[in-house]
Protein backbone atom coordinates (compact mmCIF):
# COMPACT_ATOMS: atom_id res chain seq x y z
CA UNK A 1 0.00 0.00 0.00
CA UNK A 2 1.55 3.37 -0.99
CA UNK A 3 2.26 6.04 1.63
CA UNK A 4 -0.56 8.62 1.81
CA UNK A 5 0.22 12.31 2.16
CA UNK A 6 -2.02 15.01 3.52
CA UNK A 7 -2.50 18.13 1.44
CA UNK A 8 -1.60 21.08 3.72
CA UNK A 9 -4.38 23.17 2.15
CA UNK A 10 -7.00 20.67 3.33
CA UNK A 11 -5.93 20.77 6.97
CA UNK A 12 -5.53 23.92 9.04
CA UNK A 13 -5.11 23.06 12.71
CA UNK A 14 -5.24 26.73 13.76
CA UNK A 15 -8.67 27.19 12.16
CA UNK A 16 -9.89 23.92 13.68
CA UNK A 17 -8.69 25.01 17.12
CA UNK A 18 -10.33 28.45 16.83
CA UNK A 19 -13.60 26.81 15.78
CA UNK A 20 -13.40 24.42 18.75
CA UNK A 21 -12.72 27.28 21.20
CA UNK A 22 -15.68 29.23 19.78
CA UNK A 23 -17.92 26.18 20.20
CA UNK A 24 -16.75 25.54 23.77
CA UNK A 25 -17.34 29.17 24.78
CA UNK A 26 -20.84 29.15 23.28
CA UNK A 27 -21.73 25.94 25.13
CA UNK A 28 -21.66 27.79 28.47
CA UNK A 29 -24.48 30.08 27.34
CA UNK A 30 -27.52 29.14 29.40
CA UNK A 31 -31.25 29.52 28.95
CA UNK A 32 -32.91 32.10 31.21
CA UNK A 33 -36.49 31.04 31.91
CA UNK A 34 -38.18 30.06 28.66
CA UNK A 35 -36.21 32.39 26.41
CA UNK A 36 -32.57 33.17 25.73
CA UNK A 37 -31.13 36.25 27.32
CA UNK A 38 -30.70 38.78 24.52
CA UNK A 39 -29.82 41.88 26.50
CA UNK A 40 -26.82 42.93 28.55
CA UNK A 41 -28.98 43.50 31.65
CA UNK A 42 -28.69 39.87 32.73
CA UNK A 43 -25.69 37.59 32.72
CA UNK A 44 -25.45 35.50 29.58
CA UNK A 45 -23.17 32.95 31.20
CA UNK A 46 -23.33 30.51 34.07
CA UNK A 47 -20.68 30.32 36.77
CA UNK A 48 -18.39 28.19 34.59
CA UNK A 49 -15.48 29.81 32.82
CA UNK A 50 -16.72 31.34 29.57
CA UNK A 51 -13.48 32.32 27.86
CA UNK A 52 -10.33 30.65 26.64
CA UNK A 53 -7.96 33.59 26.12
CA UNK A 54 -5.71 33.32 23.08
CA UNK A 55 -2.81 35.13 21.46
CA UNK A 56 -2.11 35.00 17.72
CA UNK A 57 1.20 35.06 15.86
CA UNK A 58 1.66 36.40 12.34
CA UNK A 59 3.30 34.52 9.49
CA UNK A 60 6.54 36.40 10.34
CA UNK A 61 6.39 35.15 13.94
CA UNK A 62 5.33 38.48 15.48
CA UNK A 63 2.76 38.63 18.26
CA UNK A 64 -0.48 40.09 16.90
CA UNK A 65 -1.71 43.09 18.89
CA UNK A 66 -4.77 45.34 18.88
CA UNK A 67 -5.42 48.85 20.15
CA UNK A 68 -7.46 48.92 23.36
CA UNK A 69 -7.88 52.71 23.46
CA UNK A 70 -7.19 55.90 21.53
CA UNK A 71 -3.99 56.49 23.53
CA UNK A 72 -2.19 53.69 21.70
CA UNK A 73 -2.37 51.05 24.44
CA UNK A 74 -2.15 47.58 22.91
CA UNK A 75 -2.93 44.03 23.96
CA UNK A 76 -2.07 40.60 22.63
CA UNK A 77 -4.86 38.80 24.53
CA UNK A 78 -8.16 38.05 22.79
CA UNK A 79 -11.50 36.33 23.30
CA UNK A 80 -12.96 34.60 20.24
CA UNK A 81 -16.42 36.04 19.54
CA UNK A 82 -17.42 34.54 16.18
CA UNK A 83 -16.10 33.03 12.96
CA UNK A 84 -17.35 33.81 9.45
CA UNK A 85 -16.65 32.01 6.17
CA UNK A 86 -14.37 29.58 8.02
CA UNK A 87 -11.54 32.09 8.13
CA UNK A 88 -12.53 35.52 9.52
CA UNK A 89 -12.57 35.56 13.30
CA UNK A 90 -14.01 38.41 15.34
CA UNK A 91 -12.09 38.76 18.59
CA UNK A 92 -12.73 40.87 21.70
CA UNK A 93 -9.64 42.58 23.02
CA UNK A 94 -8.70 41.72 26.61
CA UNK A 95 -6.56 43.93 28.83
CA UNK A 96 -4.40 42.91 31.75
CA UNK A 97 -5.79 44.34 34.99
CA UNK A 98 -3.03 44.64 37.60
CA UNK A 99 -5.04 46.39 40.33
CA UNK A 100 -5.47 43.19 42.39
CA UNK A 101 -2.97 40.83 43.97
CA UNK A 102 -2.73 38.77 40.81
CA UNK A 103 -3.09 40.06 37.23
CA UNK A 104 -6.41 39.27 35.56
CA UNK A 105 -7.73 39.67 32.05
CA UNK A 106 -10.64 42.07 31.52
CA UNK A 107 -12.76 42.36 28.38
CA UNK A 108 -12.82 45.69 26.57
CA UNK A 109 -15.63 47.01 24.39
CA UNK A 110 -13.34 46.79 21.36
CA UNK A 111 -13.32 44.02 18.79
CA UNK A 112 -11.37 43.37 15.63
CA UNK A 113 -11.47 40.90 12.76
CA UNK A 114 -8.52 38.68 11.88
CA UNK A 115 -8.00 36.62 8.73
CA UNK A 116 -6.97 33.16 9.92
CA UNK A 117 -5.30 32.52 6.56
CA UNK A 118 -2.59 34.93 7.72
CA UNK A 119 -2.18 33.55 11.24
CA UNK A 120 0.70 31.13 11.71
CA UNK A 121 0.55 30.53 15.46
CA UNK A 122 -1.93 30.38 18.30
CA UNK A 123 -1.31 30.29 22.05
CA UNK A 124 -4.12 29.31 24.41
CA UNK A 125 -4.26 30.22 28.09
CA UNK A 126 -6.09 28.85 31.11
CA UNK A 127 -9.89 29.33 30.87
CA UNK A 128 -11.27 32.35 32.73
CA UNK A 129 -14.56 34.13 33.31
CA UNK A 130 -14.87 37.40 31.44
CA UNK A 131 -17.70 39.88 31.74
CA UNK A 132 -18.36 40.54 28.08
CA UNK A 133 -21.28 42.91 28.44
CA UNK A 134 -21.95 45.28 31.28
CA UNK A 135 -25.41 46.21 32.52
CA UNK A 136 -26.36 49.83 32.06
CA UNK A 137 -28.93 49.48 34.83
CA UNK A 138 -27.74 50.10 38.38
CA UNK A 139 -29.22 47.94 41.13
Amino acid sequence: MPFETINDCDCNFIKETVLKIDKLQKEVITTVGETRCVTCDTSLFNSANNTIPVSFYTECGNLHTGLTDLNGTTTSFFRIESIRCGRYVTVRLLTVDTTGETPTLTATTRTMILDLNHIAGLQCYEPITVEVCQSSVNS
